[in-house]
């Protein structure tokens, strides 16, 4: 199968996968009251002010760009690898598949659009985006632990800097944007993108 196309399948695969648990929990008690992709925040953002909108969500991604640089020189034991580093202009189709559907989307519709929004039903906003975002960071740390052997100061940088960024997901989405999850998937996606794209044409 040509890279590319196993690069849209892959993507496809985890969007349903992350999607199966927000699914039939909208089928169980929401499907009545509300469509499920306006349920999980897949609608277009509310906003009153587009101008100071676009700057937040331009702010957010410099922060978190800028905050994730000083993650990778802080885990520096940690090698970060891509799987299109040295391909050069040939993996940009399968970065963008990859930074914005199988990572960015699965990821804001698990996190933020089915367990940040679920659980502030029920304890608010700020502790919700308090423990969505430390599940985020578990999970990133607990990805690579599978991988390989870290150090300790590698492991706190793969928790705390994820739980950076699913907050200020968090915030974009549900209080500038009107619950719609579709800037913090915008957010997410370029910083992936951007990622795999400097390592990609690095030498």
């Amino acid at each position: 199968m040509l890279p590319f196309w196993n690069d849209a399948l892959n993507a496809v695969l985890q969007v349903v996968v992350f999607s199966l648990i927000p699914f039939f929990w909208w089928l169980c008690t929401a499907r009545k009251k509300e469509g499920f992709l306006s349920w999980v925040g897949l609608k277009k953002p509310v906003t009153e002010n587009w101008k100071r909108w676009l700057l937040a969500v331009a702010a957010t991604w410099v922060v978190l760009f800028a905050v994730g640089q000083l993650a990778v020189l802080l885990r520096g034991e940690l090698e970060v690898t891509s799987a299109y580093a040295g391909m050069g202009a040939a993996a940009i189709p399968g970065i963008l598949v990859f930074s914005f559907g199988q990572t960015a989307l699965s990821e804001e519709i698990l996190f933020r659009g089915f367990l940040l929004k679920r659980l502030a039903s029920r304890f608010g906003f700020s502790r919700a985006n308090l423990i969505q975002a430390a599940v985020f960071g578990v999970i990133h740390l607990v990805e690579v632990l599978f991988l390989m052997d870290i150090g300790f100061l590698a492991g706190v940088v793969l928790v705390v800097y994820p739980m950076l960024a699913a907050i200020l997901l968090a915030y974009v989405n549900e209080k500038l944007s009107g619950g719609s999850i579709l800037p913090g998937w915008l957010i997410h996606g370029c910083l992936n993108c951007l990622e795999h794209l400097l390592l990609a044409f690095s030498l």
